[in-house]
């Protein structure tokens, strides 16, 4: 390949592209991204990212600086229904309920702040890790063939090149240009309702006060729809519907009207109001038939839809970028088959059409249409966001064990392969170190006092691998010697399952636990069996 090729091209450069790039470089992987506008998004959109996609920004060194950016909006946790916002509350209610209460669980919290806030955060941090970022540049046409992609982009001067990478990974969007010229069908109940996201400037100070609202639904004769406010109370986005099949067109959203609309959700006709931005969608509930294609893999809105209701579009396709990530590093340094890029596919389509119907769920709930059935089958966000498990060859269950559960809450999970590893504050030399900062690299190990033989065991597995694992092992109390972790609180066994001293478990590099065994090898053959599941997980046949 020429110097200006990359292992993996990605195409489109919003939230999961972006997304996409920071965990590859995480990785280690030289990726190039483009995007066809000039620079990240100039909209809001998404707004709300929940604690397990935090624990994923904090993996990267992302999570802190978002945090930062969205100082201003920590009040911002009342969902609420409203005839304007100056007028009569209807209902209320608090985001994410018990999120004070989520310290056993992790140490991340939700986190509110506009895409297009969060959007240069991520830009930084790629660029900070070495990616390769061409905003004004376009995919023209792609075309595969056994050993890679090759791929025709035009840049911002007009002239047109190819490019050569080994995978491409298609962010690009619900219209995604790859899926369509890949001829990905797509499954699910299609478009629900279209939209448009108003972006404007007014004082709302005067209107709301001491409120602080995350999300409103406003609803009165003039105006239906969702407003939500930045945490500088001079702006927001106002997002209402149109019917085309009643004549209704988005150019029927002029700046005259858009201010209509905004003044009557605000409900005061002294505040002044700016349009800054009008953004049109598709309310949809779809998913692609398959993720991937070959050398060609879809992530985010390219590969599925998710009725924002609930507000885990956003949220599942930055998940979609982490599963990804350490799977394309790994086979690009030669470390795994390509087979470990199927489980892609087998992890996260399940995923989507799950959350994708949850978001429809949501909807109907919402929207006080929903069923008794309905009712029952909405689960709430921890379960959605953190509670899911993984079947696929990169995950090896416990011989004998019970089938993985449906999505659950995440406390009840304990450390089942396939799930996300539990969360615990161990300690070395007295400083606290909680488990989620242990994940990220590479895979983990992590035994039980007694489980020395499984820390020889991973080191004759990386030998044997030419893969790096790290190996600790956890005793009770706040003793322990060098490269040991203490246990304080005496959690971390029955957190993971009831581990006997003797037992062990192996977590991926995205925090899920790829196996784990209660005690020591019944054939006394740790090394061996250590070395079987990894050759498993990396599809080393």
């Amino acid at each position: 390949m020429s110097s200006s090729d990359a292992p993996v091209l990605i195409v489109g450069g919003s939230l999961v592209g972006l997304s996409a790039a920071v965990f590859l470089a995480h990785h280690g992987v030289r990726c190039t991204l483009v995007e066809r506008h000039p620079g990240t998004s100039i909209h809001p959109r998404a707004v709300g990212y929940y604690p397990r996609t935090a624990e994923l920004l904090r993996q990267a060194g992302v999570e802190d600086a978002a945090r930062k950016e969205a100082a201003g909006f920590e009040t911002h946790r009342t969902r609420a229904g409203v005839t304007s916002l100056a007028g009569e509350v209807l209902f209320s209610k608090e985001e994410l309920e018990g999120g004070d209460e989520l310290g056993d669980l992790t140490p991340s919290r939700l986190l509110l702040l506009p895409q297009d806030r969060l959007e240069p955060l991520l830009r930084d941090r790629a660029v900070e890790l070495g990616a390769d970022l061409r905003f004004g540049t376009e995919l023209l046409s792609f075309a595969e063939d056994p050993g890679g992609v090759t791929a025709v982009l035009a840049d911002r001067d007009g002239g047109t090149r190819t490019f050569r990478s080994d995978y491409l990974v298609a962010c690009d969007g619900p219209r995604s240009t790859v899926r369509e010229a890949l001829k990905v069908p797509r499954r699910g109940r299609g478009v629900l309702s279209r939209h448009v996201s108003i972006a404007f400037g007014a004082d709302l100070r005067p209107v709301l006060g001491d409120r602080r609202y995350s999300v409103v639904h406003v609803k009165n004769p003039d105006v239906m729809g969702i407003l939500v406010h930045d945490d500088t109370l001079t702006g927001g986005t106002l997002i209402v519907g149109y019917r085309p099949e009643d004549g209704e067109s988005l150019d029927d959203f002029t700046d005259a009207r858009c201010a209509e609309l905004v003044t009557a959700a605000v409900g005061s006709p002294d505040v002044d109001v700016t349009i800054r931005s009008r953004f049109p969608w598709d309310m949809a509930e779809q998913v692609a038939e398959g993720f991937v294609h070959g050398r060609v893999l879809l992530a985010g809105d390219a590969a599925h839809v998710v009725p924002p209701t609930g507000g885990y579009g956003a949220n599942t396709g930055i998940a979609d970028a982490h599963n990804l990530a350490w799977k394309l590093a790994l086979v690009v340094d030669g470390l795994a088959g390509a087979d470990l890029l199927r489980t892609y596919d087998a992890e996260r389509r399940p995923v989507a059409a799950y959350t994708a119907e949850q978001g429809s769920l949501q909807l109907a709930v919402r929207s006080g249409s929903a069923t008794p059935e309905q009712q029952a089958a909405t689960a709430d966000a921890l379960t959605v966001t953190m509670g899911q498990a993984y079947r696929s060859t990169a995950v090896v269950p416990e011989p004998g064990a019970e089938e993985l559960p449906a999505p659950a809450d995440p406390r009840t999970l304990r450390g089942r392969a396939g799930t996300r590893a539990p969360y615990v504050v161990l300690a070395r030399d007295g400083a606290p170190v909680p488990t989620l900062d242990l994940f990220g690299g590479g895979f983990v190990l992590l035994a039980g006092e007694r489980g020395g033989e499984w820390l020889t065991a991973a080191v004759a597995a990386s030998s044997a691998l030419g893969l790096k694992v790290t190996a600790r092992r956890v005793v009770p109390g706040t003793g322990g010697g060098s490269g040991t972790l203490a246990d304080p609180d005496g959690h971390w066994a029955e957190r993971y399952g009831g581990l006997a001293p003797e037992g062990a478990v192996l977590v991926r590099p995205d925090g899920v636990v790829a196996w784990r065994s209660p005690g020591a090898d019944p054939a006394g053959e740790e090394a061996a069996a250590l070395t079987a599941v990894l050759r498993t997980v990396l599809a080393r046949h």
